[in-house]
C-alpha cells in the first residue's frame, strides 16, 4: 500500500515536469530576443491601423528572381518581405474597416519615398502604409508577369522612345521626353470607397494608355522599362 500511496504522490509530480527530455529541449531553447533601432524590446512589434513591418531586401543580394539590384537600388532596396501587417485602418467619415492590402510573408514593391526606415532585430526594416506599397509579386518571383498592383494602379510596360517624328524628320537627342505613354501588363483590383466597396478599374492588362508626364513611379524589371500609375492619372486608352 506505501508504494501504491508513494507512486500516487510522484504520478501529478512526474506529469507536471514532463519528461527528462522535453525539459532538456525547453531548457535550452533560447528565447526570441526583439530590438529596434539597437533598444531591446519586450515582444514583437505590431503594426496599427495599415501599416506594415516590411523586411528589406539586402543591397549586396540578387533578388528572388535572381534579378542582379543595379547600383541605385542597392542604395535604396526598394522590394522586401511583409514581417507583419495592421488590421486596417477605420474610415472617419463612415466608421467602415478598409482593411490592409497586404500579409504577412508578401513580397512587395515599395514607392520610392514611402515609409520610415528602422533597425528591428538588427536587420533593416520598413514600416510603410498599404498606400505606399506599389504592388506584390506572386510565388516570391520578380517579374513583370507576376506582380500585382494594389488598389487602383497600372503596371505598364513603356513604349520605345521613337528616332523620327511621323513625318521623317530624324529627333535629335534629348528632343524625345520620358514616355508617356504603354501597354498596360497588370491592372489592380480597383479603388476602395469609404464604404470599403472596391471600385474597378475600368482598363484592362492588354490595352494601351496615355497618362500624365509626372504620372507614376518608374519600375525595374526583367523585360523592358515599366511604371506604376493610377488608373486616375491615364488621359486615355486604346
Amino acid at each position: 500500500m506505501a508504494g501504491v500511496a508513494l507512486a500516487c504522490v510522484l504520478g501529478p509530480v512526474a506529469y507536471s515536469l514532463g519528461s527528462p527530455t522535453a525539459a532538456s529541449a525547453r531548457r535550452g531553447a533560447p528565447a526570441m530576443q526583439y530590438s529596434l533601432n539597437n533598444y531591446p524590446l519586450p515582444g514583437p512589434l505590431l503594426p496599427v491601423y495599415n501599416q506594415a513591418l516590411v523586411k528589406l531586401s539586402r543591397s549586396d543580394e540578387t533578388t528572388t528572381g535572381g534579378l542582379f539590384l543595379a547600383a541605385e537600388e542597392k542604395e535604396k532596396p526598394r522590394e522586401g518581405v511583409v514581417v507583419e501587417a495592421g488590421p486596417g485602418r477605420v474610415h472617419p467619415d463612415t466608421g467602415a474597416t478598409l482593411p490592409t492590402a497586404v500579409k504577412s510573408g508578401d513580397l512587395v514593391l515599395l514607392g520610392e519615398f514611402a515609409g520610415e526606415k528602422v533597425d528591428y532585430n538588427g536587420a533593416s526594416h520598413q514600416f510603410v502604409s498599404d498606400d505606399g506599397i506599389l504592388g506584390t509579386f506572386k510565388g516570391g518571383v520578380v517579374q513583370a508577369d507576376t506582380f500585382c498592383p494594389l488598389r487602383d494602379r497600372l503596371l505598364v510596360r513603356l513604349a520605345e522612345a521613337q528616332s523620327e517624328t511621323s513625318s521623317g524628320i530624324a529627333l535629335a537627342t534629348g528632343d524625345d521626353e520620358a514616355a508617356t505613354q504603354g501597354e498596360v501588363v497588370a491592372a489592380g483590383p480597383g479603388r476602395m470607397t469609404s464604404a470599403g466597396e472596391v471600385v474597378p478599374v475600368g482598363i484592362s492588362a492588354g490595352e494601351h494608355v496615355l497618362f500624365g508626364k509626372y504620372a507614376g513611379a518608374d519600375v525595374s524589371l526583367p523585360g523592358g522599362k515599366f511604371k506604376v500609375v493610377h488608373a486616375s492619372d491615364c488621359l486615355a486608352k486604346w
